[in-house]
């Protein structure tokens, strides 16, 4: 069931000044005012209009009426401005209207959520807790907002954050997010990622044309990359990158891009563009560009996307992405507990970012929350989340994904949906304060056990802050050093205390038995699945069980079904 929490919400996001008599749309539980669409408004304006009217209807308890055409009362109209960018949005007061606006498909439904968000204190933190400040009255003083999201691509790449419903009302656009053209649609990749053996299937070529692929160590192999410099294999991928196009036409950025392994082409002419570039990169990116041309000529809203990752990371000194060509950079060996611009162990990150700023203002960048090896474990990346979304913004990225766990099902990763919605409000404002977004969302989903959680959260942070040499990677041990003995002992007394504190609370007992699976992992990997936490009445190897099926986690580790975990703990 939705918890409908009526305490108050602080909005930092908003100063608007009262400069005009007030529009009042309800007036003690009735009616005021009438929500104006044109009978042919696009969906997602029509969807909009509803969440609008749905909203103000679980505040107050009063309906506002849709209609075609304003009459002469206090009115909300909500339309579609052609003259507007995509995804850009105004709310304004005009004497006893409000008026929502917005360009391309998503603009106008954005601003009705704006309104409802920043305007009227909705919040939307995950599938089960959400907030609608009751009033009997509403009314609204002058208000002139203009907003444009930091980024033209925003995919908090969590499970949980897969719903279209959360999705659109929290303004994210990501290619595996489940929004619908009534919700205004999605930036769609075609394929997402990894894409050479597409575009050149190795078993349909190699038997005849071992030359389209990677030599290594003199010898065509075809399970690394392809030769980027032979003229077939580029003639074969424009062909290929064609169909693509013509079989996918709902798509809007194409995937030219590395395997997902190493062994880059080290025949003389790729080595010789190796010279050139004094970077991997630089055979790739001319490679890109040679294909994003090509396709320029016949589709030039279309994007071409490669990456800049693990042996390509490290930018080229000659070529330069051309303007359909989006560079996503995506440094897997970071340290995640601290920003990139805030540890040594980022610097050859941190480098990268800067100079590929330098070559374009077109980025794109695929990042990690979540750890791959244990998705119940706690990585303390909060901090990082809230260094690098505006660091990314500052050095010209225009594209985020943030990769948590995937897991098909319930999802179930640590601090899943804390993640996802925080990188979703900074997707789509830098400049929030972070603290406060975590602080906002705590209070709101653990109610009574609020200052237990925080603490948990300060606490698994406390190492890297502590220490700045203390490395937090995405597949570190149940060992790792900021899950201390000391840690975890505190963690049991923490939960204990949120576990008491919520116990009139189901809803929010229920939000804090999630959160202590995280514990009661590492608990079971680090002390055995007999241990039997103090004030527990279960060991952590049923309870860990016990709540992998309740919440229907579908895997504990990446890509490895979870009752691979469960036979291993004897579950």
């Amino acid at each position: 069931m939705m918890r409908l929490l009526m305490g108050a919400v602080c909005l930092s996001l908003l100063a608007v000044p009262v400069l005009a008599e007030a529009v009042i749309l309800v007036k003690d539980g009735a009616p005021a005012a009438e929500i104006v669409v044109a009978r042919d408004a696009p969906p997602p304006v029509q969807l909009g209009a509803r969440e609008v009217q749905n909203a103000i209807r679980q505040m107050s308890g009063a309906t506002l009426p849709i209609v075609e055409k304003r009459g002469k009362g206090p009115s909300i109209v909500i339309k579609t401005d052609r003259k507007m960018a995509e995804e850009t949005l105004s709310i304004r007061t005009n004497g006893n209207r409000v008026e929502i606006k917005g360009g391309g498909k998503r603009g106008a439904m954005y601003g009705c959520f704006a309104f409802l968000e920043d305007v009227l204190g909705l919040r939307w933190y995950n599938a089960r807790v959400s907030h609608h400040p009751a009033k009997k009255t509403i009314e609204v003083s002058s208000l002139d907002i203009r907003q444009k999201p930091a980024f033209e691509y925003r995919e908090p790449f969590w499970t949980e954050a897969f719903d279209g419903t959360w999705a659109s009302r929290n303004r994210t656009n990501g290619h595996h997010q489940r929004l619908t053209e009534e919700m205004g649609g999605r930036l769609i990749y075609h394929p997402f990622v990894h894409t050479f053996n597409n575009l050149i299937p190795p078993d349909k070529y190699f038997a005849e044309h071992p030359e389209y692929f990677s030599m290594v160590g003199g010898k065509r192999v075809p399970d690394k990359q392809i030769c980027l410099t032979n003229p077939d294999v580029l003639r074969n991928s424009i062909e290929q990158v064609r169909k693509w196009i013509r079989n996918h036409p709902d798509a809007t950025i194409f995937s030219v891009s590395q395997n997902d392994t190493y062994g880059p082409c080290e025949c003389p002419a790729c080595r010789a563009v190796l010279a050139e570039e004094e970077a991997e990169s630089g055979a790739v990116l001319r490679f890109v560009n040679t294909i994003a041309k090509e396709i320029g000529k016949d589709h030039p809203k279309v994007l071409i996307d490669t990456l800049a990752y693990q042996y390509t990371e490290k930018p080229p000194k000659l070529a330069r992405p051309l303007k359909n060509v989006r560079i996503r950079i995506a440094p897997i060996y970071a340290c995640f507990g601290h920003g990139l611009d805030a540890c040594d162990l980022n610097k050859d990150a941190l480098g990268n970012l800067q100079t590929w700023h330098r070559i374009t203002d077109q980025l794109y960048v695929w990042h990690y929350c979540t750890n791959f090896a244990n998705y119940l474990q706690p990585l303390p990346c909060l901090d990082e989340i809230a260094a690098d979304i505006p660091l990314f913004h500052k050095h010209g990225v225009v594209g985020l994904f943030y990769e948590g766990g995937y897991a098909p099902g319930g999802g179930g990763a640590e601090m899943a949906e804390l993640k996802g919605w925080m990188t979703a409000k900074l997707m789509w404002d830098t400049t929030l304060s972070a603290p406060a977004l975590i602080s906002e969302y705590v209070n709101a989903v653990y109610g009574p056990a609020a200052p237990m959680i925080q603490q948990w959260l300060d606490l698994i942070h406390s190492g890297p802050r502590t220490d700045k040499s203390m490395p937090v990677r995405i597949y570190d041990p149940p060992t790792a050093p900021y899950l201390s003995d000391a840690v975890l002992d505190k963690g049991i007394e923490l939960f204990n205390e949120a576990a008491k504190a919520a116990s009139g609370n189901a809803v929010a007992a229920d939000e804090v038995d999630r959160a202590r699976l995280a514990l009661d992992y590492v608990l079971c990997m680090r002390r055995g699945t007999a241990y039997v936490p103090p004030g527990a009445t279960d060991a952590v190897g049923k309870t860990v069980a016990d709540k992998i099926k309740r919440y229907n986690i579908s895997q504990v580790r990446e890509g490895q079904p979870v009752e691979h975990f469960l036979s291993s703990i004897g579950r």
